[in-house]
């Protein structure tokens, strides 16, 4: 019995090894698009914690972090304010503007310098404050976190990014999101617009980040245990997604496939950055993936989103871009990484290019 107990853990051993070396051959050759392993316990701490008690999701202050795919390898730092961006002061009699969004706005792939914030800070002449957060966030967070971080710097205006790919899935309350032992982070409960914010139950520890170190170690030294964390997470966002719409469309673009309701939560968070700003000016930027240019494509038609949210800014006095009209070139797949559906540094380039033809910028 003993003996064959010892066959079989030395089978599973074996099996594991060749998965991993198999995995590890298919992510470095490009085959498969997956981050790296560090091998490094100081990884074991990631850049993405649940450490903000108002809106979940944010960098620790002071953080270094690696990340590497096929397509590149870069080092991620974060300043005293946790912000992926460099040593700013609160005060400041400079115009400034502060940029929301999610990974595209802090520039996930990409080196920092080279992101649309600094490019527009060149173009220009105007500082741009990064607070783009990865880590699905969606934009009720944004709005939360300018309320009660970003808005305490000084600032002229706003950037405000919206990326329909995953922003109405990501504000999307499912009871599984609100039991305790979920992800912190505030939803929208109730209907436009008579909302509540509600967070999941059990409430918030600045230690809680702590019970992940385990999880944390596996992903930093096993591919294997990473590629299937990815894959449940995967899981879970078709499940989010079949959820919403009862089936799965592999043409699917929430330029066009959203409800009603997905619109009322982001026209809430939109009211209420703008609520936020005062007097500031406000851009909204829409962000297409490759999915929205060939939904966009086989429609023929402006998307009803693009409509919603050019009428949406009129009524509320801000100015709208959307990126799938202004970045929808011959060159569009180069917007984009070979191993990542995020911007390139071209991408970034030029986004930046685009929103500096925004009027506040000629003011």
């Amino acid at each position: 019995m003993v003996k064959k107990i010892g066959q079989w853990l030395l089978a599973i051993a074996v099996s594991l090894v060749c998965v991993e070396l198999a995995l590890q051959a298919a992510v470095r050759l490009g085959f498969r698009d997956l981050d790296l392993p560090s091998y490094s316990l100081a990884q074991a701490q990631p850049f993405w914690q649940e450490v903000n008690a108002d809106f979940g999701v944010w960098h620790p202050p002071n953080a270094r972090y690696r990340h590497r795919r096929s397509c590149f390898d870069l080092i991620y730092t974060s300043n005293a304010y946790g912000m992926r961006d460099r040593d700013v002061a609160m005060a400041s009699p400079a115009r400034r503007v502060v940029v929301l969004g999610d990974s595209f706005v802090e520039g996930w792939g990409v080196d920092g310098g080279r992101r649309f914030t600094e490019q527009l800070n060149s173009l220009t002449g105007i500082d741009h404050l990064n607070f783009g957060v990865a880590g699905d966030f969606g934009p009720t967070q944004a709005s939360v976190l300018y309320k009660t971080l970003a808005a305490k710097f000084d600032h002229r205006a706003v950037i405000f990014t919206i990326l329909p790919e995953n922003d109405f899935l990501d504000d999307m309350p499912f009871p599984q999101r609100l039991r305790k032992g979920a992800r912190h982070r505030p939803y929208l409960i109730g209907r436009y617009p008579d909302y509540r914010l509600q967070y999941p139950a059990g409430g918030w520890s600045p230690d809680r980040h702590r019970s992940w170190f385990f999880k944390n170690v596996l992903r930093e030294f096993w591919l294997t245990f990473r590629a299937g964390d990815h894959a449940v997470q995967l899981v879970q966002q078709l499940i989010a997604y079949w959820q919403k719409k009862g089936d799965f469309d592999p043409l699917h673009s929430f330029y066009f496939d959203y409800t009603q309701e997905d619109f009322d939560r982001l026209r809430y968070a939109i009211e209420q950055i703008k609520a936020t700003a005062g007097d500031r000016p406000v851009l909204i930027v829409s962000i297409p993936v490759m999915m929205d240019y060939w939904r966009a494509t086989s429609a023929g038609t402006t998307p009803p989103l693009t409509r919603a949210l050019t009428e949406l800014s009129a009524k509320l006095g801000i100015a709208y871009i959307d990126l799938l009209q202004q970045m929808n070139g011959a060159d569009r797949e180069r917007y984009f990484l070979g191993c990542d559906p995020h911007w390139s540094d071209l991408g970034h380039r030029r986004a930046a290019e685009v929103m500096a033809t925004w009027g506040f910028y000629g003011k």
